[in-house]
């Protein structure tokens, strides 16, 4: 059998690398002070008499300061998450329950048992609390009282009426931490309602009078009481005394807190709406600087993640395609990857697209060529961004050398028996992917076999949900396997590599 592969962020959370939610949060926690070292070396290296330093950057190049994107940009990011993701945000917060009792497994495994320390502090059960009887939304963010109805949440409104439980240093915080909670839940709603509102303000309309389309969006939502004050505070949240009662409350409430922005943070917007000011840096040099110094953090952030991950693991998926390839198990016609990281080339030993880009490939707007950052600046030095974002970027998907990627490994996976997918998300954000392994499926009738960390559903329904994603008609084609943690296929004791060989 002939496999081809695409791993996605998924396949390396194993080897301890952060999720995109926490990648996210820890981008804009870094210090730039590096990277805006790197930019200014790059900037001294130009020369300043060729024609690209003439034309293409500004007079006073050499001498302008150079900034990055502080918290100003915090808006836009909540506005693009209460935007994009207000359904998910509802659900995750109306599940408080499911987030809190995994932050209190992990304070478990730190020696610090916070349910104990709650219960014995409000003299009730945590599973005997709830407030829904005494907090309600209005009938029309209604969707959101589920809120309530959570234990934990209730005991976080219980601790912080009762003045005397929180020390007076942690009662501010724990008190911020509750407020984000509730805007980032009364943001969500407010944002489907405004939608709804602004969809539909007439109950009648006649189509052909073009004034009423003019009207545009009357009732807008104040994004910045949406959830920036949680935003700010995990930025710059202190530590907490996790030796006494108020610590440990405080702690599991920033674990939650953190848990929630991490896995609803959108800052795709960040990027989309700085990108093209790679292109013109003499009229908007500021934020030239700006975009440039972010991408270099974000690399810095990525090889410092890379440099800590386990390599070693026998049942990382990278580690397990290898094994599988050297003991002769199957042929490989392409592997891809959406990561960032290089050390998956390094681990199964053969050629890897980067779809995405990585940390090794380097981008020049000037010519709109990507490559090493050697060979870009092998004839003239001009300033680089690492090429991180390529599905933000439309211009750099134009470069021969993406679209040569692209198109190799299209055509080798046609020459596959299958494409197996792990680890990755088919989001609207991968359309470009997706656009690939639905020609795919509908079209050469290629199957899609989908590694899929086990979370209740069965593999019919995941298979469904997948097909529903890539909009395929053909969903019969897609199979889905099923794994723990450590690769093993649900309900057997073989590994998913394995696994592929049973599916005809």
């Amino acid at each position: 059998m002939r496999y081809g592969f695409l791993f996605g962020a998924g396949a390396e959370v194993g080897y301890g690398l952060p999720s995109g939610g926490k990648f996210a949060l820890d981008i804009f926690r870094q210090d730039t002070t590096e990277s805006k070292k790197e930019f200014k070396a790059m900037r001294d290296s130009v020369d300043s008499t060729t024609t690209y330093a003439s034309n293409w950057l500004p007079r006073d190049y050499i001498g302008r300061s150079i900034s990055s994107f502080g918290k100003s940009v915090f808006q836009n990011i909540i506005k693009d998450t209460v935007e994009h993701k207000r359904s998910h945000i509802v659900q995750k917060l109306n599940a408080f329950d499911e987030t809190a009792r995994k932050a209190a497994d992990k304070l478990q495994k730190e020696g610090i048992d916070s349910k104990e320390v709650m219960e014995r502090l409000l003299k009730r059960r945590l599973d005997n609390l709830h407030m829904n009887q005494s907090v309600a939304f209005i009938s029309e963010f209604a969707e959101g009282n589920q809120l309530f109805h959570n234990s934990y949440f209730a005991a976080f409104l219980l601790i912080y009426k009762n003045k005397g439980i929180m020390d007076i240093q942690d009662r501010p915080e724990f008190r911020k931490i509750i407020l984000s909670i509730l805007q980032l839940q009364i943001g969500a709603l407010s944002e489907e309602l405004t939608r709804k509102i602004n969809d539909g303000i007439f109950q009648k309309k006649d189509d052909d009078i073009d004034v009423f389309d003019d009207l545009g969006e009357i009732i807008q939502l104040n994004y910045s009481a949406s959830g920036i004050i949680g935003m700010e505070y995990l930025m710059e949240m202190r530590e907490p005394d996790k030796k006494t009662d108020s610590g440990k409350i405080l702690y599991l409430a920033q674990t939650i807190m953190e848990d929630i922005y991490a896995s609803v943070l959108d800052y795709k917007s960040l990027i989309d709406s700085n990108w093209h000011y790679l292109y013109s840096p003499s009229s908007d040099w500021a934020k030239f600087c700006k975009i440039s110094i972010f991408l270099l953090t974000v690399r810095s952030y990525i090889l410092s993640s890379a440099a800590q991950a386990d390599l070693t693991k026998s049942d990382g998926y990278y580690n397990l395609l290898k094994k599988a390839i050297d003991d002769g198990k199957f042929e490989v016609s392409a592997i891809a990857t959406t990561n960032y990281n290089t050390f998956i080339q390094k681990i199964v030993g053969q050629q890897v697209a980067y779809l995405n880009g990585s940390t090794e490939m380097w981008y020049d707007p000037y010519l709109n060529r990507i490559g090493e950052k050697s060979s870009l600046n092998a004839a003239e030095s001009h300033l680089l961004v690492p090429l991180m974002f390529t599905q933000s970027g439309t211009k750099p998907m134009t470069s021969i050398d993406m679209s040569v990627q692209y198109v190799d490994t299209f055509r080798m996976w046609q020459q596959s028996d299958a494409v197996v997918v792990a680890g990755f998300g088919f989001g609207t954000d991968d359309e470009h992917i997706n656009g690939i392994l639905r020609t795919l499926i509908d079209v050469d009738g290629k199957r899609l076999i989908v590694v899929r960390l086990f979370d209740g559903k069965t593999e019919e329904e995941e298979a469904g949900l997948i097909g529903d994603k890539l909009k395929v008609s053909r969903t019969k084609n897609i199979k889905v396997i099923l794994v723990d943690a450590s690769g093993t296929q649900i309900g057997t004791r073989i590994k998913w590599t394995e696994s592929l060989l049973n599916i005809k």
